[in-house]
């Protein structure tokens, strides 16, 4: 046997991965329990670099994506009532802050080349009482954002864009989070640019900005215990996504999860609570850190790479497969693959076939918020439906090799050669 094959056969694939070395989450936990939190220019550093780096004119961070959305429609002065357009796929605390801010939640089904509104739909849905609609580019996929807009913008509503999934994505050479009034980006744990957590609101409005910002001056002081919470779940997520934890330890131990409970292991980061919240919580109010600012600062130097490193995994992986089941985008779409999703006929099955062949793959952790019983507006939307509990994430991290690549692909391939092609309706 080979080296590499011997290698192959040792070595399990995980699902995902951080964007820091583990020397780096080591670093940022202690800075977490150590560094000052609340030094307002490095914070200010950061946010002027974020605003440069996006080709926007201005940045404010809030300590989520859910926390800068809630003050961006806040800073609107909607009445009550009115029509938020949202993505049937996204996190449910979106829907939370547009509900406790008296506003509707709205949902276009996906396009299934896009995983994003199909344009048809979203004018169907568009009417006098519609006043934001949020656009958000699923899994790094670019869609036809500049029609979205313009379609949108023809019916004086105002633009929000989610890219947290999709910071470097282009549609005809322009960024994605430029095309709307407002860019909302979600520095989260496995973003590409992780800066445990944070929302950064990106705009070239004064007005939205000078809001924003005293709605930034009025947030509580943060809690070093929630960053330090932060900080480790990525160095432990880190750790056990790491050769060689991952394939002695956490590998057999999802293993062991699975032949428990299949549904346990299936979603990305886990299953989140469905239910309505009574109220927000107070730590959605607290500020975003100096200590977070710094770790920006740091690490989106390496993004560019990083992403160029991952899109050609992709591009491997899909001109490799013997299938045509990848979404496709567009022509103009520069696309950035934060995770490569396929559609299955059942996504459990799809897992469990490629863990016996010792690759991890996992469902979103994104909720279906469309579909949501507590919440108002409850819709059944067929394609969203689809992608939400068969949409499989494949492994395409930077750091793959090509025998990690080439055992994906058989994989790939074997699976559809057994199972066939999901099927649509």
């Amino acid at each position: 046997m080979k080296k590499d094959e011997m290698n192959s056969f040792l070595k399990k694939i995980p699902r995902g991965v951080i964007y820091h070395k583990v020397t780096d989450s080591v670093r940022y936990f202690l800075a977490s329990m150590l560094a000052p939190l609340h030094r307002k220019e490095k914070v200010i550093e950061f946010e002027n670099i974020f605003a440069s780096y996006c080709e926007r004119k201005y940045c404010v961070a809030f300590p989520f994506a859910r926390t800068a959305i809630y003050f961006v429609l806040k800073a609107l002065d909607l009445p009550k009532g009115a029509e938020v357009i949202l993505p049937p796929i996204t996190i449910k605390g979106i829907v939370d802050v547009v509900v406790d801010l008296g506003l509707t939640p709205v949902y276009v089904d996906l396009d299934v080349e896009t995983i994003n509104f199909r344009l048809d739909q979203l004018r169907e849905k568009l009417n006098p009482n519609v006043k934001v609609a949020i656009i958000t580019p699923l899994f790094g996929l670019v869609p036809d954002v500049s029609a979205m807009v313009a379609l949108l913008k023809a019916n004086g509503v105002f633009v929000i864009e989610d890219f947290s999934q999709c910071l470097n994505g282009r549609y005809d050479n322009k960024r994605v989070g430029t095309f709307g009034d407002v860019g909302i980006y979600s520095a989260s744990s496995i973003k590409t640019l992780d800066t445990l957590g944070g929302g950064l609101a990106i705009t070239d409005d004064q007005v939205v900005h000078d809001r924003l910002r005293n709605a930034q001056a009025g947030l509580m002081p943060a809690r070093r215990t929630a960053l330090i919470k932060k900080a480790w779940v990525n160095l432990i997520r880190n750790v056990a996504t790491s050769e060689p934890v991952f394939s002695f330890l956490t590998f057999p131990v999802l293993q062991l999860i699975r032949q428990r409970n299949p549904e346990a292991a299936l979603k990305q980061t886990g299953h989140r609570d469905k239910g309505r919240l009574a109220t927000l919580p107070l730590l959605w109010f607290c500020r975003y850190t100096s200590v977070q600012a710094q770790i920006g600062i740091e690490q989106i130097k390496g993004v560019i790479a990083q992403d160029a490193a991952r899109v050609a995994n992709v591009e491997f992986l899909k001109a490799s497969c013997e299938i045509d089941d990848f979404p496709k985008t567009t022509q103009e779409s520069r696309n950035v693959y934060w995770q490569l999703i396929l559609p299955v006929s059942n996504a459990l099955e799809a897992q469990a076939y490629f863990a016996k062949r010792g690759i991890d793959s996992a469902t979103s952790s994104l909720e279906l918020v469309c579909a949501l019983k507590d919440y108002p507006n409850r819709a059944d939307l067929q394609t969203a439906q689809r992608i939400y509990r068969n949409g499989i994430f494949i492994p395409c991290f930077p750091h793959l090799s090509q025998s990690d690549m080439r055992r994906i692909v058989m994989a790939v391939n074997g699976y559809f050669q057994e199972r066939g092609h999901a099927k649509e309706g």
